[in-house]
């Protein structure tokens, strides 16, 4: 009984409402309500798109090897990333977690010069059928963050599939938060590393951005560098690559407690925007919907006068 009186005051509302206006104010009044409808439904539309489209680069570490920083022996798929995340679960021990969980981010995710590509090619600037929120922000505000953007969500970095070091380690320590694992975002200038606490109680630190694991603690890296140097040579890395990245861990840094506290107006804001992205395109079908419902005969009625 609630739901039909409930149904009979709005309708009678509309109706004292329509009744009470000029016929140009009721035909404004449905023009507003009819362009409303079509824009939900065009948001609607795009949304519905992205379901089928993806937002990883087609050829993505395969046909452009001149853009990226690293090469990749083999650039994994997004299904491929998530069932090794997913093997994770089998293993017991916490270094073994973190280790593995280390190379697995390192496979997935390709590093590009992230200021040199092109941002629409690689999905830097957000698809308008991905999430038109922030597509529209990158397009429109000129804020450089939301033009070459950097996901807060660790599925939506993997299955973009690219990423810098502070990329890397946002999804390394969302991973090793799912398990539980200790752990906190070490931010140098220039450079991000992830430490996390073993069984033991020994903290180490990993680069998912370098697929390197340290037998070391921050503070034992800050007291003397030069004995972590052999992690990343061993690696296969260059001396070159070593000494920038050497230069880095020299500078003073900054600890995170995880991805939120690494970016927290952005990840708040990510996540707002992907539920609103669906919600607002059934208001503007529901509202209007709602409003031809509920007025139809005085419309009807209007219109044979």
């Amino acid at each position: 009984m609630g739901g039909i009186n409930a149904r009979k005051l709005g309708r009678d509302y509309m109706i004292n409402v329509q009744e009470n206006l000029r016929p140009k104010k009721v035909l404004a009044l449905d023009a507003v309500f009819f362009t409303l409808f079509v824009v939900g439904m065009l948001l609607l539309l795009i949304n519905i798109y992205g379901l089928f489209q993806t937002v990883r680069k087609p050829g993505l570490g395969v046909v452009d090897h001149e853009k990226l920083r690293f090469i990749p022996e083999e650039v994994w798929s997004y299904t491929t990333s998530m069932e090794a995340i997913d093997q994770l679960y089998e293993l017991r021990s916490i270094r073994d977690i973190a280790k593995k969980a280390n190379r697995v981010v390192n496979e997935s995710l390709v590093h590009i010069d992230w200021m040199e590509v092109d941002p629409k090619e690689y999905r830097q600037l957000v698809p308008i059928w991905e999430n038109y929120f922030l597509w529209a922000i990158g397009t429109f505000s000129g804020l450089p963050q939301f033009e070459r953007y950097h996901y807060a969500n660790y599925k939506r970095n993997i299955r973009r599939g690219i990423g810098i070091c502070g990329d890397a380690s946002t999804v390394l320590s969302s991973i090793l938060d799912n398990h539980k694992i200790e752990n906190r975002i070490v931010s140098f200038k220039g450079h991000v590393v992830v430490e996390f606490e073993d069984d033991k109680g020994n903290w180490l630190l990993v680069d998912p951005d370098f697929g390197v694991e340290m037998d070391g603690s921050l503070e034992q890296l800050t007291q003397n560098p030069e004995d972590f140097r052999r992690y990343y040579i061993e690696a296969g890395y260059t001396s070159t690559e070593v000494d920038y990245l050497f230069e880095a861990y020299n500078t003073k840094y900054v600890i995170f407690d995880d991805t939120l506290h690494f970016m927290t107006k952005r990840y708040v804001f990510e996540e707002v925007s992907y539920i609103f992205k669906w919600l607002l395109p059934v208001v503007l079908l529901l509202g209007p919907g709602f409003y031809f419902l509920m007025t139809r005969k005085v419309r009807n009625g209007t219109y044979q006068s």
